[in-house]
């Protein structure tokens, strides 16, 4: 099992994006080809709309988030392997990249991330049909 980094990008704001090959054996001589991409973002109080959102937040998410995406493909053949990670590294760097390069990636990334934080925290209200 192969846990490497095969591609290091330094984003906006100094965010670090790592794509990590995490290929293994699945059956046979077929492989799962897997490139997991990660990077972590430290939310910036200037995000929110005043301190106590900010501190609120980070309540919530902690200091950091963490983005993460894999991009994957099953039963490669062992000979292909090679090729597929390139394609799969191809993909990556012409679509998530340039998402993740772009300069407001990070604050609405950690924005989204809150509010779903938010939104599954409420508590159900229960209705009583009495």
């Amino acid at each position: 099992m192969m846990h490497n980094v095969v591609r290091h990008h330094v984003l906006s704001g100094g965010v670090k994006a790592e794509v990590r090959d995490i290929t293994r054996h699945y059956f046979g001589g077929y492989y799962h080809v897997r490139l997991d991409v990660q990077a972590e973002i430290c939310l910036d109080e200037s995000w929110f709309e005043n301190q106590l959102a900010f501190e609120q937040a980070c309540q919530h998410l902690g200091t950091s988030v963490f983005f993460r995406r894999t991009l994957e493909k099953m039963a490669v053949p062992e000979a292909e392997i090679e090729a597929v990670r390139l394609k799969l590294l191809e993909m990556y760097e012409k679509n998530m990249l340039v998402y993740l390069s772009r300069p407001d990636f990070p604050r609405r990334f950690v924005l989204a991330e809150y509010v779903k934080h938010v939104k599954s925290a409420r508590p159900k209200r229960i209705y009583n049909h009495g």
